[in-house]
């Protein structure tokens, strides 16, 4: 028997990671299988989606792909799995009740899988399985993209990992899969190239989860509620799911699969089943988390983000401020609204306190204004209210972003005057560091605030807004950049923070002072 052939009840069999997520599928409302490369993950949506379509008359489920193309393997897996299992019931049916071989034989010559994939192209991407002449239900293959997947029903979204604009795929899924409390949503991947990409934000393991090998796999639940079975190489090799060397075609035990492998970090993600922090986000997963960890927690270290649409946000964000401000060295960060294609992005104030050698974003406002004179008010609010603590005076600094809205800053710079010493910030510019080489204002202040962040020195307001908006932020080339998010998000509080931890430094000799 060869490689591709399979004995005649091979459908009715599963590897037992395949078994465990379709069983787990019926526990909960979403789930997504994190496999190794090649354990068979499309084979188990086939075989999730027959049982389903089978079971439930005019089901619809969703299959949601990269590429259109890559719709036709799932039904050629379907395909196969009717296909084998005639053959089983067949044979199980001459067995126990010895048909005669010419009835057994008058069974007609099947339809290849190619035959059921020429068909489901023809039936304008839909495999179709009949429970009556009126009544069927059916997979549905779309593309995953935003405009593509709004028709309702169970929704299996293969390769999520590479996926490129998987937030706003996922954003026009949810309020679809919320409509109905008989939709189940499904996911498959494997770790995504780059801790950026919202897959990883969705399915990565809580920080310190360990992982025992197990021919099941592993279930774990994320932050966002998911329901996740991982398996990696070395659960499916206990399974009986090999490796082989490239160049010799000889089975390999993990650790020496991994050994021979030439990229380390790939084997890590691709059998491993790794989350690896990295890629090109500025500010890495892992410290975010820490970061908006201290920022919760009540006392010296806490903090708040707010978004403020009218007096009432304003005055329950000062009263946060003036309640946990403490009596160390305050900096203030002023990221300017701008317009880009067409999105208006928020302007951020930022409140940054200092402790010894820590740096509390004591405070993070965002708001979206046409007036000017609106937001001199907020902002004079701000500096009042941290004028008045008890021990501590008025803030040490204010820096502005004024490298597109000069005329406004320094305007604003003006009416400030005699209440906190302001600096306007010209991202464009260039500095001369240490050893003469010069960088522009933008990079600078950026790698400050990355480098305290990966210091662990760094807390943050603990609300999703924070994490998100910061891990918008790329490093490209040697600075920073950052495309709006659907919200008009364009690492505003990201700026805020760097220009209040400028605001704090002074140039790098109060910073230094402290650190030592």
């Amino acid at each position: 028997m060869s490689a591709t052939d399979h004995p005649p009840d091979a459908a009715l069999k599963m590897r037992s990671a395949q078994s465990e997520f379709i069983a787990g599928t019926a526990r909960y409302g979403i789930t997504a299988f994190v496999a190794r490369r090649q354990f068979g993950k499309t084979t188990t949506f086939s075989a999730l989606a027959l049982l389903k379509m089978m079971k439930h008359a005019g089901h619809d489920l969703i299959f949601g792909s990269v590429k259109l193309n890559l719709g036709r393997e799932i039904v050629r897996k379907e395909a196969a799995v009717i296909q084998r299992t005639i053959q089983a019931l067949t044979r199980n049916v001459k067995d126990r009740l010895q048909i005669a071989d010419g009835i057994a034989n008058s069974v007609p010559d099947k339809l290849t899988e190619d035959d059921f994939a020429n068909l489901y192209e023809a039936q304008r991407l839909e495999f179709r399985l009949y429970h009556s002449n009126s009544v069927y239900s059916r997979t549905k293959v779309v593309a995953l993209t935003p405009d593509c997947v709004g028709e309702t029903g169970d929704l299996m979204a293969d390769e999520i990992g590479r996926v490129k604009n998987w937030r706003d795929v996922w954003e026009a899924i949810e309020p679809i899969a919320s409509s109905n409390p008989n939709f189940r949503v499904t996911f498959s991947t494997t770790p995504p190239p780059d801790d950026t990409h919202y897959s990883f934000e969705q399915l990565a393991p809580p920080i310190g989860t360990e992982f025992k090998v197990n021919p099941k796999g592993n279930w774990y639940r994320t932050e966002q509620g998911i329901h996740v079975l991982r398996v990696d190489a070395f659960d499916a090799f206990v399974d009986g799911v090999l490796v082989y060397d490239l160049e010799r075609r000889e089975a390999l035990a993990p650790e020496e699969h991994r050994r021979r492998h030439h990229d380390k970090e790939a084997w890590d993600r691709n059998y491993g089943v790794q989350f690896l922090v990295g890629g090109s986000a500025a500010c890495g997963l892992v410290f975010l988390n820490n970061a908006q960890a201290r920022g919760a927690t009540h006392g010296t270290y806490e903090c708040l983000f707010a978004q403020i649409d009218n007096d009432d946000d304003l005055n329950r964000a000062l009263e946060f401020l003036g309640a946990k401000i403490g009596g160390g060295p305050v900096g203030v960060g002023h990221d300017v609204a701008t317009t880009e294609k067409g999105v208006s992005n928020p302007s951020c104030l930022c409140v940054m306190e200092q402790h010894g050698a820590e740096f509390v974003e004591r405070l993070s406002l965002i708001w979206k204004t046409c007036d000017p004179d609106v937001a001199r008010r907020r902002i004079r609010k701000v500096l009042d209210v941290i004028a008045a603590r008890k021990e501590g005076g008025r803030a040490r600094r204010m820096c502005i972003d004024a490298t597109n809205e000069r005329y406004y800053c320094t305007d604003l710079r003006k009416q400030l005057s005699g209440v906190v010493p302001v600096e306007l910030v010209i991202a464009s510019e260039t500095t001369e560091q240490p050893g003469g080489e010069s960088i522009t204002m933008k990079a600078l202040l950026g790698n400050e605030y990355v480098a305290v962040l990966e210091d662990n020195k760094l807390s943050l307001p603990p609300q999703r807004y924070v994490k998100v908006d910061h891990r918008l932020v790329k490093r490209e080339r040697g600075t920073f950049v950052c495309e709006a998010g659907p919200n008009g998000e364009h690492g505003d509080t990201f700026d805020g923070g760097k220009l209040a931890l400028r605001a704090l430094k002074g140039g790098g000799t109060h910073y230094f002072a402290a650190v030592i």
